[in-house]
Formats: structure tokens, C-alpha cells, sequence
């Protein structure tokens, strides 16, 4: 049974590590077209890997499973769609992709849910790791291109972003019938306080300071 820290897991991240490091080393070379086209080719793969996961989820847990009730998830749909249908910096990317970058991040150090099934490649748990790491790749992109801009002055859009999310799960609760969405009820982490609440106190105001510093950052790098 794959476990977090065993070998599967440890394998799958440094496979990917390796690849996505490769990745960006070819992307060096490349001008602005070969980059739009490397980021719209990811968000196709993106959107490939989570409709795979939510149908790979619907054989255990019925078709509305086809609608993402988490952040990571809810974020590769919308990052994906983004991405291949709104324009460079869109204020929708700068709602979404942070959540994304960081949801999918720390699903990779800790997937809870690799245990789904005695194999890492059982669809559920694949499919899940690919795209936790897919729209992790993505952002990361995206910000080495110039595609997303971080500025202090667009920290507004992450708060609109997070209310979408937690207005979508109170309709996956209240409509559709699920027991929880968002971490509205139940912590990210059982017998801890880190609900959707505690949550967002800690990363708002991280999220401005990460945009100051940014800014100060690439402005030393534009004066040297």
C-alpha cells in the first residue's frame, strides 16, 4: 500500500522534480510565442488530468463527484479553463493560481490521499498527483514568463477568489448534498484548527507580504 514518505511516494517526486527542473532548462531558450504555446499545452494537460481524476472519483462516489469540492481541485479546473480561454494576467488568474501553486505543493509533500489503493497507479491517486503537479508546473511558468505578474496593488483579487470558492461550497453542501467542501466544516488536518477560517488569516496577509517582496525583488533585479 502506497504510504506518504514511502517509496512510491518519494519515487513520483523526484521523477517529477527531475522533469519539470529539465523542462525549465529547455524553456530557456525560448521566446515569447514558444512560451504562450508551453503554457496553453500545459493548461490543455491540466484540464485533461482533472476531468481524468473527478470521472476516475465518480466510479467510487457517483456522478456528482464530477464536481470538485476542494481547493486544489476546484483550482486546476479553473486555472486550466483561465488559462486557454482569458488573456495573459488576467485578474481571474491572479484569484485561482496562488491557491493552486500552494494547494498543489503541499499535496505533493503530503498526499493524504495516496492510500486510496495498493497501487500509486490506481486512477484515483494518479490522477490526483498529476495534477496537483501539472498546475504546480503551470504557475511556476507562468511566473517565470511573465504570463502572471504578481503586483502588491491586485492583492484584492485572492479574498474575491477565496469567497468564489467558499460560495461555490456552500452550494456543494446546501444543493448538491455534500457533507463538507472547502473545509467550511471539517479542518484541513483532523483535531487541528485549520479550518477554511484559520486558513485564510494565515494566508492573507502572507500572500501581501509575498507580493511585497516580490515587487522589491524584481525591481533590485530591473535596477542591476
Amino acid at each position: 500500500m502506497p504510504q506518504i514518505f514511502g517509496w512510491e511516494h518519494l519515487t513520483y517526486v523526484a521523477i517529477v522534480t527531475v522533469v519539470m527542473i529539465s523542462l525549465f532548462y529547455w524553456m530557456q531558450s525560448f521566446d515569447e510565442a514558444k512560451n504562450q504555446r508551453m503554457i496553453k499545452i500545459t493548461a490543455v494537460l491540466l484540464l485533461l488530468a482533472i476531468i481524468w481524476n473527478r470521472v476516475s472519483i465518480t466510479q467510487k462516489n457517483g456522478i456528482t463527484a464530477l464536481l470538485p469540492d476542494s481547493y486544489c481541485g476546484t483550482s486546476s479546473l479553473c486555472l486550466a479553463l483561465i488559462t486557454l480561454t482569458l488573456r495573459k494576467d488576467h485578474p481571474a488568474l491572479h484569484s485561482v493560481a496562488y491557491v493552486g501553486l500552494i494547494g498543489g505543493f503541499l499535496t505533493l509533500i503530503y498526499p493524504d490521499f495516496i492510500g486510496q489503493h495498493h497501487s500509486i497507479f490506481y486512477p484515483m491517486t494518479i490522477s490526483g498527483l498529476l495534477h496537483h503537479t501539472i498546475s504546480v508546473f503551470l504557475v511556476m511558468i507562468m511566473l517565470k514568463t511573465g504570463y502572471l505578474k504578481p503586483k502588491l496593488k491586485k492583492w484584492y483579487l485572492l479574498p474575491i477568489g477565496l469567497s468564489f470558492y467558499l460560495s461555490y461550497g456552500i452550494f456543494l453542501i446546501t444543493i448538491v448534498g455534500l457533507n463538507d467542501a472547502f473545509y467550511i466544516y471539517q479542518p484541513v488536518l483532523e483535531n487541528t484548527p485549520f479550518n477554511w477560517f484559520v486558513l485564510g488569516i494565515i494566508l492573507l496577509p502572507t500572500h501581501a507580504v509575498i507580493l511585497y517582496l516580490w515587487e522589491r525583488v524584481e525591481k533590485l533585479r530591473l535596477n542591476r
